[in-house]
């Protein structure tokens, strides 16, 4: 008996993958684009890019393809309806997309829609971690995947694991500063506060890494905190800031991994150490002692191979 396949589509803030999976696991054509605007017009264009694509690639496996899974962000409702995030002044709304309904009609194949944190969740846990039963996906700080008795928890609605509260700035209390619970952006504005410190004047490395347009991104810091003092301290300051909100759901749900991915995975090695010291203090003892924190081992492939396990895991 012939081999089933699916295709996986995996959409990350920087790229977008596509790949062939057989059901041995084994990637049998993949394909990469650059995004360059994400917002819903943007995805739809290079969902269907990607499509195209891979399963010219596919060839001869084409007629084995079964189902076509799909990993982005926002709420993805198991109805098949994408609730995208949108901007509106101070705060983020999400606009519906009836998103697997076009898709597969565009397509010719069934289509299951993930959300992406949750993708590289079952990836990760399914090919690195499947002895272990209770496990989280720390998707930039922003959101995260959980796995909890060895399955995805998804939460009602399909909307669990988004780490952030919409915050005004008239919420206040004497309790502490509230703002640490609003929305991060994916690099944990390291490069926002890499840009304030060298306008303030500090002495970096960095400057010479800023392009004409006045662009600098991450990978620029990863590689600069390797010997600059001041990238160094940007990392630090994220690992600390990324710790805590790690420690509270350490001690909340007691898992036995932690993987941090969705890009952070790429930073060096004491952005992990950094860490794991601040989880040690931020943690119970009890919570911690046979904790496992680590990087993503699939890094940006993560989303992607997620997508496509999920649709061979749904056959």
């Amino acid at each position: 008996m012939e081999s089933k396949c699916s295709i996986g589509i995996g959409l990350n803030l920087f790229d977008a993958r596509a790949v062939v999976l057989r059901d041995d696991r084994k990637v049998i054509a993949q394909i990469q684009k650059k995004r360059n605007k994400v917002d819903a017009n943007e995805t739809i264009e290079v969902l269907i890019e990607l499509f195209e694509e891979v399963i010219a690639e596919a060839r001869k496996d084409k007629k084995n393809i079964a189902r076509v899974g799909v990993a982005l962000g926002g709420i993805v409702h198991d109805k098949g309806i994408v609730y995208w995030p949108q901007k509106q002044k101070s705060t983020y709304v999400y606009i519906a997309l009836p998103l697997q309904e076009y898709l597969e009609k565009k397509f010719g194949f069934p289509v299951i829609l993930e959300n992406d944190a949750n993708a590289c969740a079952f990836a990760e846990h399914q090919l690195n971690f499947s002895r272990h039963e209770d496990m989280l996906y720390m998707f930039s700080g922003v959101g995260m995947g959980i796995v909890i008795n060895g399955k995805l928890y998804r939460g009602k609605d399909g909307a669990a694991g988004e780490l952030f509260i919409n915050l005004r700035e008239a919420h206040a209390s004497c309790l502490g500063d509230l703002s640490f619970l609003k929305k991060w952006h994916a690099d944990l504005d390291m490069v926002k506060k890499a840009k304030e410190l060298i306008a303030r004047g500090e002495g970096t490395s960095l400057i010479k890494r800023i392009t004409s347009t006045g662009e600098l991104s991450l990978a620029d810091i990863f590689e600069e905190a390797k010997k600059d003092k001041l990238s160094r301290g940007i990392l630090k300051e994220a690992a600390t800031a990324l710790a805590a909100k790690i420690s509270f759901l350490v001690n909340m749900l007691n898992p036995e991994v932690v993987v941090i991915g969705g890009g952070l995975e790429e930073a060096p090695d004491f952005f992990l150490d950094d860490c794991i010291a601040c989880v040690k203090d931020f943690t119970f003892s009890e919570m911690r002692k046979n904790l496992k924190l680590t990087y993503s081992a699939l890094g940006r492939n993560a989303t992607v191979l997620g997508a496509a396990m999920l649709a061979l895991d749904d056959l």
